[in-house]
């Protein structure tokens, strides 16, 4: 077909159907059988066939076109999703944009102006008011992440990943092993005097603490670290001081890689004088030595239910909250206190 542009018509000659049939598979909107949905696609490879999206958004009101919203794009964890998002709309039809978050009203207004068909937000910084701006003008709009959100619009459906689960095991591990005076690193957090117990991570920390009867140390808490540097500065500051942790608990791998080099870096070592536990099971921490002791979340699973919700959500059927669960791999970065 060089020298001209492919044509629906062309795609359903050579596959032995309809172009209505051509459509149907393109648009992944109608039951095609089996044979005639691999003749279909056999024919777009072979011919080269790219689907008029534009015309087609046109015609139905849609752009086809998803909002993936996090607070940091470059965390391997949220790299990770990207990924396996973009291969599940694409099945679908859709292409996914990506945007770090920002906390100021007018951001968000400039993403809302690009008329997506549907957002999904994962975040920590935005407050429930700049979220609901989404749904508010029939944005179909996906949420999860590690906040309890307040005052959220109904018309939102939450993929709910049980963080909070996830570090009461954590918790309880370290309590097992022994440990009492545990600490706790959160850099999505906002920098502020008072705990944030709306964060399911503080929320399962500060009760394990409760459970036991054990001392919350607030100097134990660091929230609000502003990158790498200030992750490495601040943890090397806390394990410096005479009443040192035994132990910590970090809000994602890399940041624990982090914590674990500013605790080497004091001639201290892991796990035998500090056990360490990250979050998200990401490839760093199988490769950490030694392997790091992580609360496993499944990025996979998550991508797949948050995407598909949305789509559905998008193309008017009703859909429902989602659970799912989260488990703590057992790595090399923890120790019992007797041993």
């Amino acid at each position: 077909m060089s020298g001209k542009r492919v044509t629906r018509k062309d795609v359903a000659d050579r596959a032995g159907v309809t172009p209505t049939i051509v459509s149907y598979v393109t648009n992944n909107n109608r039951y095609v059988s089996k044979d005639k949905r691999e003749r279909v696609l056999q024919a777009i490879k072979e011919l080269g066939y790219h689907p008029n999206t534009v015309a087609l958004g046109l015609k139905c009101k849609k752009s086809y076109h998803i909002a993936f919203i996090c607070d940091d794009i470059s965390n391997e964890h949220f790299a990770k999703i990207v990924m396996d998002m973009e291969d599940i709309a694409n099945e679908r039809g859709y292409i996914i944009s990506f945007c770090n978050t920002r906390r100021d009203e007018q951001y968000i207004n400039k993403l809302i102006s690009r008329q997506f068909d549907g957002a999904i937000i994962s975040t920590d910084i935005l407050e429930g008011e700049l979220i609901n701006k989404f749904p508010d003008i029939g944005i179909p709009t996906i949420l999860f992440g590690n906040r309890i959100h307040e005052n959220i619009s109904k018309d939102i459906t939450f993929v709910n990943i049980d963080i909070y689960g996830g570090t009461l095991k954590a918790m309880e591990h370290l309590v097992k092993e022994g440990h009492t005076k545990i600490a706790f690193v959160d850099s999505s957090l906002k920098e502020q005097d008072t705990i944030d117990y709306n964060d399911l991570r503080v929320k399962g920390y500060a009760e394990i603490h409760e459970k036991y009867n054990m001392v919350l140390n607030k100097d134990y808490i660091i929230q609000g670290a502003n990158g790498y540097k200030d992750v490495f500065e601040k943890s090397y500051k806390l394990f410096q001081s005479k009443d040192r942790p035994t132990a910590i608990l970090v809000n994602d791998d890399m940041h624990a890689y982090i914590v674990m080099s500013a605790v080497k870096s004091l001639n201290l070592q892991v796990p035998e004088d500090v056990s360490i536990i990250g979050y998200n099971d990401t490839t760093i921490a199988k490769y950490m030595v030694p392997r790091l002791t992580t609360v496993e979340i499944p990025r996979k699973k998550i991508s797949r239910a948050a995407l598909e919700l949305l789509i559905d959500k998008i193309e008017g059927k009703v859909v429902k909250d989602i659970d799912i669960d989260t488990d703590l791999i057992i790595g090399n970065t923890t120790k019992s206190m007797t041993q």
